[in-house]
């Protein structure tokens, strides 16, 4: 094919009828200077609409070529931003009202925290109180496998869930002082078998520090409240509970066939460690699991993908153990040839949140 000269070129967009609504569209575009405009110097450079004469910027038609003397046209840069920030104008009231929120919520997840706490734990009185309403609010399957159930707690009539964490004495906390109420964690992903894990472990020592030693004091505490509403719920249980044939076929009363696994286990030479748990699934579609994964006030999207996936890593840091007492799982086990009913009480992290400088990650299994 002959090479078009580019005299050619710009005849035709020119004259073509292929463009001719084209052309009349950016007519349009170009509004004709009034008497006021007509007023600058002519050697001044100014906006075709809006006659500004700064942050001026060169524009090239599109159904011209060549003819620079009619495709070139010069705008000021706001008018060529102003269509996309339209759509995001805020009025001057509502610029304010913004600020002063966030000004107020600097520090959010210890606001929450705060707020969640005081009303739980944040007194000898008030975890007393708090542990006094704590109930079975219902008994359900297990969404995932019927053969398996678990109790629903609740506290305060039912409105609230059972929230405990490490506190300063007589305040609250703050990001400074989440370094001194956490605690070092470990968390394997895949067990033995590959299958996904949901628990971090904390070995328990005698070194720990006395806010510390009161939060592990008041777990103790719930672990033995539990296994007492759960004898007092075998002791009256009747057929129209979803678990009383499961019970009958165990031979389980208040006192026997039956074993508790509380947030404080036995190990080994009766090593004691703090089991708590994260959801893995997402109740939000745009999260990646359904615990919270934080680093102070900041998200930790990485983290939160690498605890999402089912291959192995290993984590390791130093976590702030605010939790809410959401379950107690109740299943069939085996135990020394005898069958048994076990009653596990699922401890969860409001959120996961790390202590930053304290994080060690692996994929290689130690």
């Amino acid at each position: 094919m002959d090479n078009i000269s580019m005299k050619a070129l710009d005849k035709f967009f020119k004259e073509s009828s292929l463009f001719s609504e084209d052309r009349l569209r950016e007519k349009n575009k170009l509004p004709v200077l009034d008497d006021e405009k007509k007023e600058i110097k002519k050697n001044s450079i100014c906006c075709k609409r809006c006659n500004n004469n700064k942050y001026i910027e060169l524009r090239r038609l599109q159904i011209r070529r060549c003819d620079e003397e009619a495709t070139i046209v010069y705008y000021c840069s706001n008018l060529l931003k102003f269509k996309m920030q339209k759509k995001n104008f805020k009025s001057s009231e509502q610029l304010v009202k913004s600020i002063n929120s966030s000004n107020k919520s600097s520090t959010s997840r210890m606001d929450y925290y705060n707020r969640i706490l005081s009303s739980s734990c944040s007194t000898d009185m008030i975890f007393q109180r708090m542990i006094s309403t704590i109930n079975f609010k219902e008994v359900v399957p297990l969404p995932k496998n019927n053969s398996m159930f678990r109790f629903v707690i609740k506290c305060f009539n039912n409105t609230n869930n059972v929230i405990l964490g490490p506190l300063k004495i007589s305040s609250g906390i703050t990001l400074t002082d989440l370094p001194s109420l956490s605690i070092p964690m470990s968390h394997y992903h895949l067990n033995k078998n590959n299958f996904v894990q949901d628990n971090f472990i904390h070995r328990i020592s005698e070194n720990e520090t006395e806010p510390m030693k009161k939060f592990i004091e008041r777990l103790r505490f719930i672990d033995s409240h539990m296994q007492m509403l759960i004898s007092d719920y075998i002791r009256h249980i009747d057929e129209s509970s979803p678990i009383y044939y499961m019970l009958k076929k165990n031979n389980v009363k208040f006192n026997q066939n039956w074993i508790f696994t509380g947030i404080i286990n036995k190990g080994n030479n009766n090593t004691e460690y703090i089991n708590i748990r994260y959801f893995k699934d997402s109740f939000k579609g745009k999260k990646k699991i359904g615990t919270n994964v934080y680093c102070g006030d900041d998200y930790l999207d990485e983290m939160a993908d690498l605890l999402s996936r089912d291959t192995f890593c290993y984590i390791n840091g130093n976590i702030y153990p605010l939790i809410k007492v959401n379950y107690i799982i109740i299943n069939e086990r085996i135990v020394n040839n005898i069958p048994m009913v076990n009653f596990t009480c699922k401890a969860y992290f409001v959120d996961i949140n790390f202590i930053p400088n304290s994080i060690r990650c692996s994929t290689k299994r130690l």
